[in-house]
């Protein structure tokens, strides 16, 4: 019953007047799903994702703020209960070099239960220091900060490439439908084509045997033919519905929506060389970029792995101000004010480097990995350029040879066409001639969609199929209503 109901479908869209039907060319079919494949902009969320990566990286060498405040009842070195109330706080930064600047203020207020003769109480102490740590070991150069920045880039080049990669997809997808549905369309054209010779030649034998001068198997034989014909552009009318049900969902149009294919025009190059077309080939490759970033992230990797063998040596220089006020008994108090300054070095080594050592192997040996799969895909995209070139160069010829046969069929079955009717032939040699003639037609034809096939292949390998395109463009950072779009 399925069947039935497509077939009926079938029959009522290609009954359809020509004249309500949209023409549409492979460029504008491909616009067309661009816009409306849901897929297209969830990999430009992915991309916008990974470009926050940088910008939260570069975020780590921001001034840090911190502050602190409290209360506490203490005992002093002589054994006095004292009340201290303490306030502090500090700026931080980690310049990218790597080195570390830390300016620190405190103030503290001390109250004891009890004085000792010459100490102030109550007493305040302040304290300003400037503090400025220069890695020279491991932390030297911030290997960390940058492998980290290189890395994010390199992320956001293989989630752009992630999004090429699903363009192409799609558009090698929509070329092959459009192709499949072209060629099935020609198939259409080439049968009623043929069914229009098998009618006309009907008419003419039923004349004949009007007039007693034709066989009744004449007559049998071409009815069994046409039959045969009009049978085969039912189910290639059951093919063209399909594909173009399945068009006009990749497009958004309504399911019923009429459409004209046009043939696409694209012209052979002849004077591109193998080693040129292959540079483009190469700098347009989506997954060529994605090999290179992830070697360049393998790299950034044995860096900072090597540098994490070393040993831990920091120099460090401060320079403050301390001060200390508060009463004397009695009725005396005293200040102080003084400059401190001073260098400090600090070192520090792991005696066990065996984790350390596997992680820089194991990068290592990532990168000699990546460095056999770009080897592996150079050799494919050469191969692949070749190998179209070829196909191409052959159907050339192959065109050319089946126009020259195109003509002598076409003369063949003249001439046949007035020997039958002259008597000096039978029927089925005649409809031998037409079925030579028409697969010649349909043969020509599909060579050239073949050739057509290569060409547009071609254009996608370079890169060039995307110059008629006009590519999506979404303000992610101001336009919220992406999120509203999944809630």
């Amino acid at each position: 019953m399925q069947s039935k109901a497509l077939l009926a479908i079938a029959i009522g869209l290609s009954a359809s007047s020509p004249l309500h039907a949209e023409t549409i060319s492979i460029d504008q079919l491909l616009q067309k799903v661009i816009n409306h494949y849901p897929a297209i902009k969830t990999a430009y969320f992915e991309v916008a994702k990974a470009r926050q990566d940088s910008l939260k990286i570069e975020g780590q060498l921001g001034w840090q703020l911190a502050a602190q405040t409290g209360y506490a009842k203490e005992v002093s070195l002589f054994g006095v209960p004292v009340e201290q109330i303490s306030m502090g706080g500090s700026l931080r930064r980690k310049l990218e070099s790597g080195d570390r600047v830390t300016l620190s203020a405190n103030i503290a207020n001390d109250d004891a239960d009890s004085a000792f003769a010459g100490l102030p109480n109550p007493s305040t102490s302040s304290n300003l220091k400037l503090e400025y740590t220069m890695p020279l070991g491991k932390a030297a150069g911030n290997l960390d900060y940058t492998t980290a920045i290189s890395s994010a880039r390199a992320g956001v080049d293989i989630k752009t490439a992630e999004q090429k990669l699903l363009l192409e997809k799609m558009a090698g997808q929509v070329i092959t439908l459009y192709l499949s549905a072209l060629n099935t369309r020609q198939r259409i054209d080439n049968t009623q084509a043929a069914i229009k010779r098998t009618e006309k030649l009907s008419q003419f034998i039923n004349d004949r045997l009007k007039l007693g001068i034709a066989e009744d198997k004449d007559q049998l034989q071409t009815d069994a033919q046409l039959q045969s014909q009009k049978a085969q552009l039912s189910l290639l009318q059951l093919a063209w519905t399909q594909q173009l049900i399945s068009i006009n969902r990749l497009s958004g149009n309504p399911w019923d929506h009429q459409l004209t294919l046009s043939f696409p025009e694209l012209a052979i190059n002849d004077s591109a060389s193998v080693d040129k077309l292959l540079t483009v080939v190469k700098n347009n490759s989506p997954a060529l970029t994605q090999i290179d970033s992830l070697i360049s992230i393998a790299d950034s990797q044995i860096k900072l792995q090597r540098q994490n063998t070393k040993s831990n040596l920091d120099l460090q220089f401060f320079i403050g101000n301390k001060t200390s006020e508060g009463e004397i008994q009695p009725n005396s108090s005293v200040s102080n004010s003084d400059t401190v300054a001073g260098i400090n070095l600090a070192f520090s080594q792991a005696l066990d480097q065996s984790a350390d050592k596997a992680a820089l192997y194991q990068a290592q040996l990532n990168r000699g990995l990546q460095l056999q799969n770009k080897k592996q895909l150079l050799e494919n995209l050469h191969y692949d350029l070749a190998s179209v070139l070829a196909e191409t160069a052959a159907l050339k010829h192959s065109i050319s040879a089946y126009k020259n046969s195109q003509v002598a069929e076409k003369k063949m079955l003249l001439d046949a066409e007035q020997r039958y009717k002259s008597g000096r032939i039978d029927i089925d040699q005649l409809l031998q001639f037409e079925n030579q003639l028409s697969a010649t037609d349909l043969t020509l034809n599909i060579q050239k969609m073949e050739l057509q096939q290569r060409l547009l292949r071609l254009s996608l390998l370079t890169g060039q199929i995307w110059k008629k395109i006009k590519l999506p463009a979404f303000d992610l950072k101001n336009d919220d209503s992406f999120i509203e779009e999944v809630l």
